[in-house]
């Protein structure tokens, strides 16, 4: 059965409906397992849509194929969350989030897929993600290993728990 959704690169003129997207998703999904002293500082830093991403060429949306709601956004980059360059072959899985109505219909699946293979497309032999609490189990069933418990600095004096995770690509020697 055909998913009732579709992905496409992202653009600069995605930037409203990326947003939206975050405000609905983090807030909604996040609390389960922040607290609210955590969320209230991080929330709005984190549900803005960032341009630099949006128009990196390797950030995807889902969008829904009866509507054109954007119902998923996710991508990677060859620099990490950081701003640092972090290797010629280790790319950065960044921003993956889906509207909450849409949970569980394969969305960030597909979202995974697709930057998994361009990724690779492009490259890069290992991925790295920095997880929410919240994500974790959904990156183990994608092949992400935990490395470490690691805490961003989002802004001076706002920090973020998240889980540093991993995952080998195809080896190209296999291929």
């Amino acid at each position: 059965m055909p998913h009732p959704f579709f992905i496409r690169p992202a653009t600069l003129d995605d930037r409203q409906a990326v947003t939206a997207l975050f405000g609905q998703s983090y807030p909604d999904l996040l609390p389960n397992d922040y607290s609210a002293d955590v969320l209230q500082d991080a929330l709005p830093l984190i549900t803005r849509a960032r341009g630099s991403l949006l128009a990196c060429g390797t950030y995807f949306l889902a969008e829904c194929a009866e509507t054109d709601a954007i119902v998923g956004a996710g991508g990677w980059t060859d620099l990490s969350p950081s701003r640092g360059v972090s290797g010629i072959d280790l790319g950065h899985v960044r921003h993956v989030a889906t509207r909450p109505d849409w949970l569980r219909r394969g969305v960030a699946r597909a979202l995974i897929d697709v930057t998994l293979a361009s990724a690779e497309a492009h490259g890069m032999r290992q991925m790295s993600c920095l997880s929410t609490y919240t994500a974790r189990d959904f990156y183990a069933s994608m092949g992400f290993q935990e490395a470490a418990e690691v805490e961003l600095t989002l802004a001076p004096g706002v920090h973020f728990p998240a889980i540093q995770m991993t995952r080998k690509l195809a080896d190209p020697a296999l291929a």
